[in-house]
């Protein structure tokens, strides 16, 4: 495999950290049907959407926590730990996505 392709597919992962979304969809869309480089960038596209995902379905679920109950207490429990699982979840991915795209670079 060349060089620029290897290249592309780690940025692909790695671009967690200076273009989230925007790169993976740059290289699905400009690279040929059917490559290797197209498929890994729209893995790494789903790798970046999840914890943008989940952090919107947890906020919407703290606000409507909050909402319904009407009870600081139990908004404020269910937020911390929500946030504490959105927290560790947007790490991991971060981590595992800067680790694949270092691993796709280097081999």
């Amino acid at each position: 495999m060349r060089n620029e392709h290897k290249v592309l597919r780690g940025l692909s992962y790695i671009s967690v950290i200076f273009a989230p979304i925007l790169f993976p969809i740059l290289v699905w869309i400009f690279t040929p049907q059917g490559s290797v480089t197209r498929d890994t960038a729209k893995h790494a596209l789903w790798l970046h959407i999840i914890p943008t995902l989940l952090s919107i379905f947890i906020f919407m679920i703290i606000g409507g926590v909050g909402f319904f109950t009407n009870s600081i207490n139990a908004t404020s429990a269910v937020s911390l730990i929500l946030l504490l699982v959105a927290m560790v979840v947007d790490i991991g991915m971060v981590v595992y996505n800067i680790y694949t795209g270092i691993k796709i670079i280097t081999s």
